[in-house]
């Protein structure tokens, strides 16, 4: 009993790790999805997408390994200046990345505006103005503190194998395990079940047996064990063992006499059929014998009718 309640503690110990590893994993790879789609711009949700920040260039709005959150806007959409906003530019090696810098002057146009950024923490402005079509939205406030070195993190190779790969091994491994300790759990029952079952036909076989032999009678005979009241009767076990014995005897003569029924039985019908068979046969070759004979006869008479016909033409 305390083994199976230990082991049903930690199959429920098991299965909410499980949940919790799943639910993590899940999370970290939209997370990831979210980040990685959003240096091109394509990935959204309800109309929201986040940033990895990878600079201090903004402190202290938020800092450099936070995860912010940012609105995504149209090329038509206008900003004012102290908006923080995030937008593609290129660094010098001419490589594009998303950057998130305050607008500290607007340039107005006819069509579109242009902005002039420039880092809360930076020492100069940044020496490109922005047309909307690089915008790719507003920084709404909301940041996690270091989430974003967790998302680099796991956009690493180290980390896909650590916060993927291994975590969606151990779900595996734990389901195959806790489905194997459940059949296997189930089996046991099931064959404890058959051994109980097999034990109680037995006991109620041998009091039947023993309440008959003890004479306990009933209106037509003698009562089965469920009725009887055999709690004043004792049985010792090698009394029990002497009546299965006998039982177990006479069940082996019945079956011997019934398949030596059934073994004469066939014989019986295999020497009929045979002798059907034969009776058959020779009632064929009687058929063709008489036949033949008929023909014989009929052969005979034509040629002796013959025979006088030719000794009249001879005399003549």
């Amino acid at each position: 009993m305390k083994e199976e309640k230990a082991k049903s503690s930690l199959s429920v110990v098991v299965n909410i790790i499980s949940t919790v590893v799943l639910l993590f994993s899940v999370i970290i790879c939209v997370l990831i999805i979210i980040s990685l789609k959003s240096s091109s711009g394509v990935a959204q949700i309800f109309g929201y997408t986040v940033f990895s920040v990878q600079s201090d260039s903004m402190e202290p709005v938020f800092y450099e390994g936070d995860l912010i959150v940012v609105r995504c806007t149209k090329a038509t959409d206008r900003f004012e200046v102290g908006d923080v906003i995030s937008y593609f530019t290129y660094d010098k090696a001419g490589t594009r990345f998303v950057n998130t810098h305050r607008v500290v002057q607007v340039l107005k146009g006819e069509t579109r505006d242009r902005y002039l950024t420039k880092g809360d923490n930076a020492p100069q402005a940044d020496e490109k103005k922005l047309s909307s079509s690089n915008i790719l939205g507003e920084y709404t406030g909301k940041r996690v503190s270091g989430l974003g070195k967790v998302i680099d993190f796991v956009n690493s190779p180290t980390g896909v194998l650590l916060c993927v790969v291994i975590p969606s091994a151990i779900i595996i491994i734990a389901q195959v395990v806790s489905y194997s300790s459940n059949a296997s759990r189930r089996k046991k029952e099931m064959f404890a079940q058959a051994q109980e079952q097999a034990r109680q036909e037995r006991i109620q076989l041998v009091n039947d047996v023993l309440a008959a032999q003890r004479g306990v009678p009933i209106a037509n005979g003698y009562a089965p064990a469920a009725s009887v009241d055999l709690s004043g009767v004792q049985f010792d076990e090698p009394e029990k063992q002497r009546v299965i014995e006998e039982f177990l005897s006479k069940k082996a003569q019945e079956e011997a006499k019934k398949q030596a029924i059934i073994e004469e039985y066939l014989q019986k019908q295999k020497e009929a059929e045979q002798a059907a068979k034969e009776e058959a046969d020779a009632a064929k070759i009687k058929a063709i014998i008489a036949e033949f004979l008929a023909q014989q006869k009929a052969g005979e008479a034509a040629q002796n009718s013959k025979e006088p016909s030719d000794s009249e033409e001879n005399q003549g």
